[in-house]
């Protein structure tokens, strides 16, 4: 069984045995596991990393001043692909977890959002299996309540969506927060706050990627299901 060398970007054998160029045979690895946690979006999708239980990447790729939801989906997977070819030679194994589609929102079939997520499901993947890493989706609910500890909204004076507030406030705690504020320029109001005079808003897409890349350390296996 073959997989894409992180080094030479050439199939080789897991062993490396028909690799004539060996740098990485025997260089230990950093990190034993490491999870990219994805919260999909084709306005804003958070990317976040954890390794071995601990977050050290909270971040997302903005996508909203890209024309075609093809442009956005083609910026993705470049940015993805960079990422995991960044991270594969520093770790033993690597898993993805994103979010599982909703097909229903309050009360709806919402075909549009549907197929549009799926579309971007499906780069997600694709790369992600270009470079033999799992994929796993899980449910909204279930990973606020098992990582967060709580999958209900909560109201709070920064402007930031109630059903949001708890994972952001869950980063801050752990200080996160420099990750997370983003300078607002303009007339934009909903979802900001004043802090010394400058406009700010919470990233609660990277917010989001950050918990579901920590589920693999502290949630329920059984609750995660695989994407191919």
């Amino acid at each position: 069984m073959g997989r894409s060398c992180p080094l030479l970007g050439v199939a080789v054998y897991l062993d490396c045995l028909d690799c004539d160029d060996k740098p990485c045979r025997n260089k230990p690895k950093k990190y034993k596991q490491v999870v990219v946690g994805i919260d999909q979006s084709y306005n804003n999708t958070g990317i976040s990393i954890s390794a071995d239980g601990k977050l050290l990447r909270v971040r997302s790729k903005r996508l909203d001043k890209l024309k075609t939801n093809s442009d956005k989906r083609r910026a993705l997977r470049e940015t993805l692909d960079g990422l995991l070819r960044s991270v594969a030679p520093k770790a033993e194994s690597i898993v993805c977890i994103i979010e599982r589609i909703r097909l229903r929102s309050q009360g709806f079939l919402n075909i549009d959002y549907i197929k549009s997520i799926g579309a971007l499901n499906s780069v997600i993947v694709d790369i992600c299996h270009e470079h033999c890493v799992q994929v796993f989706s899980v449910d909204t609910r279930c990973w606020k309540s098992q990582v967060i500890g709580t999958s209900k909204p909560l109201a709070n004076e920064y402007g930031v969506p109630d059903e949001k507030w708890p994972t952001v406030r869950w980063l801050l705690k752990q200080g996160w927060e420099e990750s997370l504020l983003i300078p607002i320029e303009g007339r934009k109001t909903k979802g900001t706050f004043v802090r010394d005079g400058q406009k700010y808003m919470y990233n609660n897409d990277a917010a989001d990627s950050a918990g579901m890349a920590m589920f693999w350390f502290l949630g329920d296996h059984d609750k995660l299901q695989e994407e191919k």
